[in-house]
């Protein structure tokens, strides 16, 4: 046996990966050891999972959490596959040099992804405090803090550094907000000259906001959606200054993918894959994906993809 084999400094550290799982289910990895492989016991993050109550779309309790990420993949609380991902970001041009913003960061699975894809610095803002909580941990676990940070915001009173970004982007996070004129106004604002926005959201095309074919799904959501005309929305935008250039409806694809993503769940437990206490939260995440589904069918509700620019200043 070679000395080199018993020096504790030479023995390989535990991969970004090993190191994540470790933390999301709940155990301490130390840095020469690997995770148990059996447990008495269940981890204790498992302990609060089973100790969240019953299942329920309202806040963001552990186990919800979990059963996201086991929906939508690693750091996702909503259904934005990598593809249309790329779709949202790469337009925008993205690289290190830029500074690139996150509205409705979530757990950071997203912003995550565009740091690593893209080797860019990555400021993430999330209204919810528990989910930029651990959107923080995940980040720190996962090795990216000094590229991806991330910091608690109310987009209906939004107030980020003036020209601190040179790219914003948003995907289904603005609905919720009331004051759309006003964040959009922020988001004007904490552009540079020439900065871009790319949002993707629940938009209304021909039906009132107050309209009774919305007023089911309206009130079985989590949070209260304050939905607008995707002309209207435009107006917020050029109001704000801002000089919009597409505005593509993209709510078949939008559909197609949220499907898939519960089809490949489906899948995935038929062929032996274990959730666990996840699959009665998973199943009630389901209600709710399927609620939006149902009216985005009848042609309610649309998701479209916005993009605009912020314009040169002339001096």
């Amino acid at each position: 046996m070679s000395a080199g084999t018993n020096n504790p400094d030479m023995e390989p550290k535990q991969s970004i990966k090993h190191r994540f799982k470790a933390w999301w289910e709940g155990y301490e990895l130390e840095e020469d050891k690997a995770p148990p492989k059996t447990l008495k016991e269940p981890p204790e993050r498992e302990k609060v999972a089973l100790d969240d109550g019953p299942p329920t779309v309202k806040g963001w309790s552990l186990a919800r959490q979990r059963s996201v990420v086991t929906l939508f993949g690693e750091g996702m609380t909503r259904c934005v596959p990598d593809d249309v991902k790329s779709k949202l970001t790469k337009p925008l041009g993205i690289n290190k040099k830029l500074s690139v913003a996150e509205l409705g960061s979530g757990l950071g699975g997203f912003s995550r992804w565009v740091s690593h894809e893209y080797n860019a610095y990555v400021t993430g803002y999330e209204q919810d405090q528990i989910l930029q909580d651990a959107a923080v941990e995940m980040t720190k676990m996962a090795g990216l803090n000094r590229k991806v940070n991330f910091f608690h915001a109310d987009f209906d009173e939004f107030r980020p550094k003036e020209r601190s970004a040179d790219v914003v982007y948003a995907s289904e996070a603005l609905f919720p907000v009331k004051n759309k004129a006003g964040c959009f106004r922020a988001i004007h604002d904490m552009l540079k000259p020439s900065g871009q926005f790319m949002m993707s959201d629940y938009m209304l095309e021909g039906i009132a906001p107050d309209a009774a074919e919305l007023k089911g799904w309206l009130d079985a959501e989590p949070q209260r959606p304050y939905l607008h005309d995707v002309q209207e929305m435009r107006k917020f935008l050029t109001g704000a200054g801002f000089e919009v250039s597409i505005a593509e409806n993209i709510t078949t694809e939008y559909k197609a993918n949220v499907l898939r993503a519960f089809s490949d769940y489906a899948k995935r437990t038929s062929n032996g894959e274990k959730s666990g206490h996840l699959h009665e939260w998973i199943l009630k995440e389901g209600e709710l994906w399927m609620r939006r589904i149902k009216v985005m069918e009848a042609g309610h509700l649309k998701v479209f993809r916005i993009y605009a620019r912020k314009p040169v200043e002339i001096t």
